[in-house]
C-alpha cells in the first residue's frame, strides 16, 4: 500500500452504537478515524432497541462508559411469560458477575448519548448530514465520496467500515449479497406513559393465539408496548394510541391503559445475515452484517461486540503487525457464526411467540412451564442472551488454547488482586486486562526474568501482568488470594497472552514467549499507515 495516497486511515459509515464502539476503539488503539452518518441527528425519543446485557456491557467498561450508561439504565429483574390469564414462566435476572445487570433496560438513544460524550473526548466528533455516495477500492486503497453540508467531498481511506445499517450503503457499494427472508407479520411498538400491572423492572410477553404483546417497562418510568399487528391498522403508517389499546385490551389479561404515546413505529421484520463481512478493504458490522428479529434484544448488543473484534485487528494491520489478510479474515470467522446463532434464536423466540393451533399452544406453555420451574430458562437460555462467553476456538488467529474469555468458569476466576509495587488499592484481575494492547499474564510461579526482557521490542502492543502467589523481586506483581487456579484450557498455563477483547489468543504450559507472539510480530501486505 502507498502510504501517499492515504488522507485517513479509517472512515466509519453510520454513527449507532455499532459505529460508536468502533470509532472509540480505533481511537483507544490510536487510530485516526472519522464517523459519518446520513441522519440529520439521532432522535432521543425514537428507540427500538431497550436492551443491553453483559457481553455488550463488557465492551463499554473498556471503553470507560459503562458506568455512564448503567447510571442511565434500569436493572431488569424479571421476564414473564404469559398465555392467557396464566403466568407459565418467569425467568429471574437479577444480577450478573460481580454485581453487574444480568440485563439492562435502556434505550438506544440514552446509549449512544454516553458513547458519543466519550468519543468526543478522545477527539472525534460525528459528522451528521453527511452521506455515502461513491466508494471504489483500488487494492492498496479506497477512493471514497462523501455528500456533507458543505457539498461534495473526496478523498482515500485506507478501509471503510460501514455501520450503517440494514440498509447499508457500504455493503450495496461493495457489491456484498445480503440475502435471507422477511417476516409475514407486520410488527409496531409505541413508548409512553402506561398504567399497566408491569410492575418496575419486568418484561412481560403474553402469548395470544392472535399474536404476540409485550411490555416493557422503561428508565424513565415509561412503559413500551409491542406487537405482533398484521391486522391493526393501516400497514404503511405508524400505530395510534387507540390501535396499542385494542391490542392491548384483547391480549393482556390485566388492564392496560395507554395514556400518552411519545412515539410509534410499524416495521417488518428480517432475517438476513452479509455473505461476506469484508470485500477487499470494505468491511461490515452489526446491523450492516446482520439483521433479526427484535426477540431477546441482540441486535444493539451483537453490533458493539463485533466492532469491538473488528477494531483492535485494524490496529494492528494500520500498524504494520502481524499478517493483514489473515487477521481481517479472521473477523468474519469469529463474528459471523455468533450473528448465525443470533439468528436462529431470535428466530426460534418469535416462533414461540406466534403460535397458532391449540395443540401447539398447549405444548409450549406446558414446556415453558417445566422448564421455568426447573430453573432451566435461567441456566441456558440467558447465558446465550448475556454473550459474554463466545466461543472463538476455530478462528484462524488463536492459538490451541485459545478462543475462549480469558475470565470465566472456562479461563480464569476474576479475583482481587493487590499490587505489591507502590500504593496501588486492590482491583479485579479482569480490571488488569483492560489496557488497548495485548495483555501477557505471568502466572503464579513463573520466573519474570525468563519472559518479560522478550518483551520491550513488543511493549507497542503488549503489557505484561505478573501475578504472584508472594513476594516477587522483579517487575510489577499483583498478588493473588490462595487457591487461585485457572481451569478448562487455560489449567496448568504458565503464560496466558489476552487480546484487547478480553479473549484468549494463546496460552502455553512452557516459559517461551516466541510462539505466542509470532501472529503479532509478522508484517502481512499493509505497512504501517501513520495514525
Amino acid at each position: 500500500m502507498d502510504t501517499e495516497k492515504i488522507s485517513l486511515p479509517v472512515l466509519v459509515v453510520g454513527a449507532g452504537p455499532t459505529g460508536l464502539a468502533l470509532a472509540t476503539e480505533l481511537r483507544r488503539q490510536g487510530i485516526t478515524c472519522r464517523i459519518i452518518d446520513r441522519s440529520l441527528d439521532r432522535p432521543a425519543h425514537q428507540a427500538r432497541a431497550v436492551a443491553m446485557w453483559p457481553g455488550a456491557l463488557d465492551v463499554l467498561a473498556r471503553h470507560g462508559t459503562a458506568d455512564g450508561v448503567i447510571a442511565a439504565g434500569l436493572r431488569m429483574s424479571a421476564a414473564r411469560y404469559w398465555s392467557g390469564a396464566r403466568n407459565v414462566a418467569t425467568v429471574r435476572l437479577g444480577d450478573w458477575r460481580n454485581g453487574g445487570p444480568t440485563m439492562l433496560g435502556i434505550t438506544q438513544p440514552a446509549v449512544e448519548a454516553v458513547m458519543v460524550a466519550r468519543l468526543r473526548e478522545l477527539g472525534v466528533a460525528v459528522e451528521w448530514r453527511t452521506e455515502l455516495v461513491g466508494l471504489t477500492d483500488h487494492g492498496d486503497h479506497v477512493g471514497v465520496r462523501l455528500d456533507g453540508p458543505d457539498g461534495l467531498e473526496e478523498f482515500t481511506a485506507a478501509y471503510v467500515v460501514g455501520c450503517d445499517g440494514a440498509h447499508s450503503a457500504v455493503r450495496e457499494l461493495s457489491g456484498i449479497p445480503f440475502a435471507g427472508t422477511t417476516y409475514t407479520q407486520s410488527f409496531i411498538l409505541g413508548d409512553g406513559t402506561v398504567s399497566s400491572a408491569v410492575p418496575r423492572g419486568e418484561a412481560h410477553y403474553h402469548l395470544h393465539p392472535d399474536g404476540v404483546l409485550v411490555l416493557v417497562s422503561l428508565p424513565g418510568g415509561g412503559l413500551r408496548v409491542f406487537a405482533d399487528a398484521s391486522t391493526a391498522g393501516r400497514l404503511d403508517s405508524a400505530p395510534s394510541a387507540e390501535e396499542l389499546q385494542r391490542l392491548a385490551d384483547e391480549r393482556a389479561p390485566y388492564p392496560v391503559q395507554i395514556k400518552e404515546l411519545r412515539w410509534s413505529t410499524r416495521f417488518p421484520v428480517h432475517m438476513r445475515q452479509a455473505a461476506a463481512y469484508r470485500a477487499g478493504r470494505c468491511l461490515l458490522a452489526g446491523d450492516a452484517a446482520h439483521v433479526h428479529s427484535p426477540a431477546g434484544g441482540q441486535g444493539l448488543n451483537t453490533g458493539i461486540q463485533d466492532a469491538a473484534n473488528l477494531g483492535w485487528k485494524l490496529a494492528l494491520v494500520l500498524n504494520g503487525h502481524g499478517d493483514a489478510d489473515r487477521l481481517l479474515d479472521s473477523y468474519q470467522a469469529e463474528r459471523s457464526p455468533v450473528a448465525a446463532q443470533v439468528l436462529r434464536g431470535a428466530h426460534q423466540q418469535t416462533r414461540l411467540w406466534t403460535v397458532r393451533s391449540p395443540i401447539g399452544r398447549f405444548l409450549r406453555d406446558a414446556l415453558l412451564g417445566l422448564l421455568g420451574s426447573a430453573g432451566a430458562l435461567e441456566r441456558r437460555f440467558i447465558p446465550n442472551l448475556a454473550q459474554d462467553d463466545l466461543d472463538y476456538r476455530r478462528s484462524p488467529v488463536v492459538g490451541p488454547r485459545g478462543g475462549r474469555r480469558a475470565i470465566g468458569a472456562r479461563g480464569l476466576p476474576d479475583v482481587t488482586v493487590t499490587p505489591l509495587r507502590g500504593d496501588g488499592a486492590p482491583v479485579r484481575l479482569s480490571d488488569l486486562l483492560s489496557d488497548p494492547r495485548h495483555t501477557l499474564l505471568v502466572m503464579p510461579g513463573v520466573d519474570p526474568l525468563k519472559v518479560l526482557p522478550d518483551l520491550e521490542p513488543l511493549a507497542d502492543r503488549v503489557v505484561p501482568r505478573v501475578l504472584v502467589s508472594k513476594g516477587s523481586a522483579y517487575g510489577e506483581p499483583y498478588r493473588v488470594p490462595g487457591g487461585f487456579a485457572a481451569q478448562g484450557p487455560l489449567r496448568g498455563a504458565k503464560l496466558v497472552l489476552v487480546r484487547p477483547d478480553g479473549y484468549v489468543a494463546d496460552a502455553t504450559t512452557g516459559e517461551d514467549v516466541a510462539a505466542l507472539f509470532a501472529p503479532l510480530a509478522g508484517r502481512g501486505r499493509s505497512p504501517r499507515v501513520r495514525a
